[in-house]
């Protein structure tokens, strides 16, 4: 059973639910036989059990956790395996995004764990110490070896840098964001220029981002968070603000807490941002809907390449002012529906109270469906007759023509009221 779980091999282009499937089944067999495994060397045995081809997976997640788990690896497999179905394209170029949050750590514990992680092991403390006695055939000095040392990583990058204007515009490229948050991102895209204002509704990425700086409402300058590109040069992540969109449905919602990366290719919403503010989403026939509760407030439309995207347009400029101005009407006419028709003035009570997501209500117009929904008969006017006697005043009414006639075959009713005593005569009339 060990000779299989060190043999269980993914082919090139064979299922990964298969895969991972077979390889829980022995890591059963293996317990029921009591054979102990630590969960790290069972990620690590996993990660290698991958063909060439993730290899940069491989890399993602040894270089971007501290720790490593057989759990977390499966997780991310799975993610990362629902993500390439979605997005890779034969005989197409991509590019791929990573982000990592950054740790308030010191550099030496970073460059600690990074050693570690490199020549992962049976146990985690031995390989923090095995290139003790070694010589970096680089910088001479000695405790790492050359593929570890931070001198020739800085001078790889910096040459990359002055080399970043000669790259095209349209080749594949791989970005490494490191965020002043937690997280994590693994996105890819496709090269288009056409496509380069739409919105992306990604499941990997950990926040909204944008290159478009005139699309932000409001906007604040941060220093922390670098992006490395796949050429090893670097951006900075120069702002965090607001951007407004207006989606399929008329409605201009707001994007919060959205970085801006200039060097960015796309513009990217987080899925994961959306469900940790209690929204869902599903996909079915090439349509992506977000919901909150049973309101479909967000749709996104699966496009040649294999992404869903947003289906709306980003409110910018005077554009932002001029829409904000003539929604209130559209706004209070929104929630009036949404609300089962609640009167104005319940509708203003719920604002106040701050339920209707900080938006104002203005003056509720006429609306037809109530008028229908509330309308009731008119009621006749009531007769003013003043009698003194009996029989002074008749009404008289025939009812008919009936749809099942009575036992002696009449189809009419013909009743005589007394005004004064009330007293009712009735005659069937066939």
């Amino acid at each position: 059973m060990k000779q299989r779980l060190y043999a269980h091999r993914l082919e090139e282009g064979a299922s990964v639910h298969e895969h991972l499937t077979v390889f829980k089944e022995i890591l059963s067999n293996l317990e029921a036989m009591e054979v102990q495994y630590d969960k790290e060397d069972l990620g690590l045995i996993l990660l290698c059990s991958l063909p060439p081809s993730y290899s940069t997976f491989r890399d993602t997640i040894l270089y971007s956790r501290e720790s490593l788990t057989v759990d977390e690896v499966y997780d991310s497999l799975t993610s990362y395996d629902k993500m390439k179905h979605l997005v890779v394209k034969p005989d197409s170029q991509g590019e791929g995004l990573i982000v990592r949050g950054r740790q308030d750590r010191n550099t030496d514990d970073d460059r600690d764990r990074t050693q570690e992680r490199n020549h992962r092991g049976k146990s985690k403390g031995r390989s923090k110490y095995s290139n003790r006695g070694k010589t970096c055939n680089f910088c001479k000095k000695k405790g790492h070896i050359k593929s570890e040392c931070y001198k020739l990583q800085n001078k790889i990058k910096r040459e990359a840098a002055n080399q970043k204007g000669k790259q095209p515009e349209n080749s594949g490229e791989a970005d490494v964001v490191e965020d002043y948050s937690d997280g994590e991102l693994l996105a890819a895209s496709i090269n288009d220029s056409k496509v380069s204002e739409e919105w992306i509704l990604d499941s990997g990425c950990t926040f909204h981002m944008s290159p478009n700086r005139d699309w932000f409402t409001t906007y604040e300058t941060v220093s922390e968070g670098v992006v490395l590109m796949g050429n090893n040069a670097s951006c900075k992540i120069a702002g965090v603000g607001t951007i407004k969109v207006k989606m399929f449905d008329g409605v201009v919602r707001t994007l919060s807490d959205v970085r801006y990366v200039p060097e960015l290719k796309r513009n990217l919403i987080s899925l994961s941002t959306l469900n940790s503010k209690g929204y869902k989403y599903t996909a079915e026939s090439g349509v992506l809907k977000i919901s909150k509760g049973s309101l479909v407030v967000i749709k996104g439309q699966r496009k040649t390449t294999k992404l869903y995207v947003l289906q709306g347009s980003t409110v910018t400029g005077d554009t932002a002012v001029a829409s904000s101005s003539l929604s209130d009407d559209d706004i209070t006419k929104l929630w009036h529906m949404r609300l089962g028709h609640m009167s104005e003035n319940g509708m203003v009570e719920l604002s106040k109270r701050g339920l209707l997501d900080g938006q104002g209500i203005c003056k509720l117009n006429f609306c037809e469906h109530c008028v229908f929904g509330k309308q009731k008969r008119v009621r006749f006017t009531r007769g003013i007759h003043n009698t003194k006697g009996m029989l002074e005043y008749i009404h008289s009414d025939l009812w008919g023509p009936s749809r099942v006639p009575s036992r002696g075959g009449a189809n009419y009713m013909l009743t005589f009221i007394d005004d004064f005593s009330r007293k009712v005569w009735a005659f069937f009339l066939k």
